[in-house]
């Protein structure tokens, strides 16, 4: 499955300014809720309610927080590439730059899990992250997501 397939151009951010996990929830909850405080709110509260279960911290710089919400009716993506790296008390102890942020409805267990499955098949190819990396804008992130993972 291509990234593309459920990441859209719009839902790519980078450069993304934070210092911290919390200003990063912060962030993702205010692209997903649109102005909207106590959906903000839900969403934050369910990211971190998750990451108390154990860091969504991968590795390799790498962060895949996801959760499931009421508020929402379709599984929605967003990637962002940080202009610094932030703590995610990853187990390789490697701060975070690359983050793809996964919110499902409630009642979604299969896409969900195919999604988060997508993303780890590709976060696990080193060549692909390190060319991540280099990418510098939305367009050639969304391009190179819509390239097959088999390198």
């Amino acid at each position: 499955m291509k990234l593309i397939e459920f990441i859209a151009l719009d839902a790519i951010l980078v450069d993304v300014d934070v210092d911290s996990k919390k200003n990063l929830f912060k962030l993702v909850s205010n692209f997903f809720a649109k102005n909207d405080f106590e959906e903000s709110s839900k969403i934050i509260e369910k990211l971190n309610e998750r990451e108390r279960l154990g860091s969504t911290g991968v590795g390799n710089g790498i962060a895949i927080p996801h959760s499931k919400i009421s508020l929402i009716n379709k599984t929605k993506v967003l990637f962002l590439k940080l202009k610094s790296a932030v703590d995610f008390s990853a187990p390789d102890k490697k701060d975070v730059d690359l983050v793809f942020v996964i919110l499902a409805p409630n009642n979604c267990q299969s896409e969900h899990l195919l999604v988060l499955s997508s993303i780890s098949s590709f976060v696990k190819n080193k060549d692909f992250v390190e060319k991540l990396r280099k990418l510098k804008n939305s367009k050639e992130i969304y391009k190179f997501f819509g390239k097959p993972n088999e390198d």
